[in-house]
């Protein structure tokens, strides 16, 4: 009766036996590789990546595919900036053990960086499965969708991951930076508020001073501008945001003085130069601006924006043929670019074609510059209202746009309004004091009031812009006999005293 008993004893015994040997074999098989990665771990801490790299290249020999020698090679050549190296290798390792539960995310943002969005997201949807409310992952799906500007769906993301760890400052800040997109503009001051307290930065504090720009709040933007350079004083869009702040409040020298800061810091870009041109070109000076652009260009010349900057400089410059097919490539690919449709209705205007350049400037008659033509277009049109509702609108844009007000002023004399025209050109002067046409224009508008009624006073100030012509440049002053009349009338009226 115990006979099949010990016979089944005895079958057991021989299972659990074979059982065991197959443990140990495995175990046996796995060290090996096990040892690598342990090695290869210690050497990436030490920061010897080739090192390791090499230890667990050797690993791949063995005969066992072993998930953490691709999930640690996956690591190594992130730390070597080998993108498409390490997506490959932690997804050999996900396909081996799909189970971990840091490779699909370590996969992420490998995938991120290789510029994979869409494989991304669906490996942090993954990562999510295998281990739900991971603050990081979330981050992570946000960034891949933030990627291709799904913001509102970003937004969600970065949502879930500050739910689950509120002091997860990227998601915070990201969070903030896609809300700035969606033009959820109070939710994103008040998160950039959070971390300008508890983690401010750089990069914090330059959102936030390009928020407060965004809301018209210069001042504010500026000191966060300033801010983010204490931080970090090769920050390049804090150089790049504070010239055009100050170029906005028409601060001319200080505009300029942040570009060439950045410059003096070698912080060389196309973006440097390419701002740094609109500067100047705001305030007139087309010859340093196409200097500007031509080093943008240097860098990257297939821009479409430094092109289509490049041919507007050049059509101000009267530069016509050098401006054509540079606006030509530019409409070739973007066709209702609106530098490029204002420096052709300038080419139509000076061609004379007035009601073709009137239909580039009306598709944005906002800009101050489309203005300022239009008010020409009209004047050639002797449409009188329509010429002063758009010299007032260019120079209310633009309060320190010289042009303008020259123009301006000298329609005003054409139309004998000469009291308008002194008005405008006492705000001109004081744009640019020592401006000879500016000057010129006001000691005459002022020599053909004052012979209207002669006061000593208004004499004598009249006289005094005639001699400050004289004292930068004698040559230049074009009124030396209407001068000459009015000493005559001062003295005839000393005399009859």
């Amino acid at each position: 009766m115990f006979d099949w008993l010990v016979l089944a004893l005895n079958k057991i015994k021989e299972i659990s036996g074979s059982i065991d040997k197959y443990k140990k074999d495995t175990v046996i098989q796995s060290l090996p590789s096990y040892s690598c990665v342990i090695r290869a771990k210690k050497l990436i801490e030490q920061n010897k990546i080739a090192e390791a790299k090499a230890i667990l290249e050797k690993a791949l020999s063995l005969p066992q595919k072993d998930a953490l020698v691709y999930k640690y090679l996956g690591i190594v050549y992130e730390k070597l900036g080998d993108n498409t190296m390490a997506v490959q290798n932690y997804q050999m390792s996900a396909d081996i053990e799909p189970q971990d539960k840091e490779i699909w995310k370590k996969l992420g943002f490998a995938l991120i960086s290789a510029g994979k969005f869409e494989q991304a997201e669906k490996s942090f949807e993954n990562a999510d499965k295998i281990q739900s409310s991971n603050t990081d992952t979330f981050t992570g799906w946000g960034m891949a969708l933030m990627k291709q500007k799904k913001f509102a769906q970003a937004r969600e993301k970065f949502m879930s991951a500050i739910k689950f760890n509120r002091y997860n400052f990227s998601a915070v800040f990201l969070c903030a930076v896609v809300e700035i997109k969606l033009e959820m503009y109070d939710k994103a001051e008040t998160k950039l508020t959070f971390l300008a307290n508890v983690c401010p930065n750089e990069n914090n504090t330059f959102e936030f001073a390009r928020l407060k720009a965004l809301r018209n709040d210069i001042s504010s933007a500026i000191h966060y501008a300033r801010k983010s350079l204490e931080y970090n004083q090769n920050m390049l869009p804090a150089y790049i945001l504070l010239g055009q702040l100050y170029a906005d409040n028409y601060d001319k020298e200080r505009a300029l003085e942040y570009f060439q800061k950045a410059e003096q810091r070698n912080l060389i870009s196309v973006n440097l130069y390419l701002e740094w041109a609109k500067v100047l070109e705001k305030f007139g000076c087309y010859d340093e601006g196409k200097l500007k652009l031509l080093k943008a260009a240097e860098l990257d010349k297939d821009n479409l924006d430094v092109m289509a900057n490049l041919g507007l400089c050049c059509v101000t410059r009267q530069e016509f043929d050098e401006a054509r097919p540079l606006l030509e490539k530019v409409l070739e690919k973007d066709c209702d670019n609106s530098v490029v449709k204002q420096a052709l209705g300038i080419i139509d205007y000076e061609n004379g074609d007035i009601d073709k350049a009137m239909e580039f400037f009306k598709s944005n008659d906002e800009d101050c510059v489309n203005c300022y033509y239009l008010a020409k277009c009209y004047e050639k049109k002797n449409n009188d209202t329509k010429v002063k509702d758009y010299y007032e609108s260019a120079i209310s844009r633009n309060p320190k746009y010289l042009a303008a007000f020259i123009d301006y002023s000298k329609y005003l004399i054409s139309k004998s309004e000469f009291d308008e025209a002194r008005r405008k050109l006492r705000k001109a002067l004081k744009i640019d004091e020592n401006n000879i046409t500016i000057l010129n224009m006001l000691f005459f508008v002022s020599y053909v009031l004052v012979k209207d009624e002669v006061y000593e006073y208004n004499v004598k100030e009249t006289i005094k812009i005639a001699q400050k012509i004289e004292e930068i440049n004698s040559d230049l002053f074009e009124y030396p006999e209407q001068k000459a009349e009015l000493e005559k009338l001062l003295q005839d009226s000393s005399e009859r005293e």
